[in-house]
């Protein structure tokens, strides 16, 4: 999927996606959203929710706290809404993310699932620029994606991204998983002016 101005899945890709989202859930998102210290009070941006599968397991985790959920695609975006209807701290953008007024040092975290990779690789600095606009200082990203060359991301890029925009690495790991292969997952904090300053 390119970042362009609108994407839209096919009507089977949207089926296929929601008829799997239990197992999704269950076998390939649940452990890696509870791995995530987020607090039940936090503002979290999902930065591409898809169907919202995701993005459900967060919502249920921050009882007191929000959930934004970003993607360019309305027919993603309109079935996340029925699969997230039963968690009213939720809420929903269609668009791209460096366009929206969504509120700029306002989040804790922003979670960057498999898609990051998807993005043209010219928007991709822009993008990650924006993402630390959007953060409280000391504000966290959590990045996760595949190492394929052929579709994929290398872990080195994603750093200098990151790193470039002035964000601190918290921590990362490559390792292979189960239908998946090769993944890299990391931790990005936004540093306040003097942390930036001195550090």
């Amino acid at each position: 999927m390119n970042q362009q101005n609108n994407y839209e899945p096919s009507s089977l890709s949207v089926y296929v996606q929601q008829a799997l989202r239990p197992i999704s859930k269950k076998y390939l998102y649940n452990s890696y959203v509870n791995s995530l210290p987020l607090k039940p009070e936090s503002k979290v941006l999902d930065f591409g929710s898809g169907i919202g599968a995701m993005a459900e397991l967060i919502a249920r985790r921050l009882n007191n706290g929000e959930l934004t959920c970003v993607d360019i695609s309305d027919r993603y975006l309109s079935k996340a809404r029925k699969n997230l209807r039963d968690y009213p701290n939720t809420s929903f953008y269609h668009g791209k993310l460096t366009k929206l007024d969504i509120g700029i040092g306002e989040y804790d975290a922003i979670n960057v699932h498999f898609v990051l990779h998807d993005v043209q690789k010219e928007n991709r600095s822009r993008l990650v620029a924006e993402m630390h606009q959007l953060l409280k200082a000391g504000g966290r990203v959590y990045v996760r994606e595949p190492l394929k060359e052929s579709h994929g991301i290398p872990s080195s890029e994603i750093n200098e991204l990151f790193l470039s925009a002035g964000f601190y690495p918290i921590y990362e790991e490559e390792k292979r998983i189960r239908f998946r292969g090769e993944i890299f997952s990391a931790c990005y904090r936004k540093l306040s002016n003097i942390q930036f300053f001195l550090s």
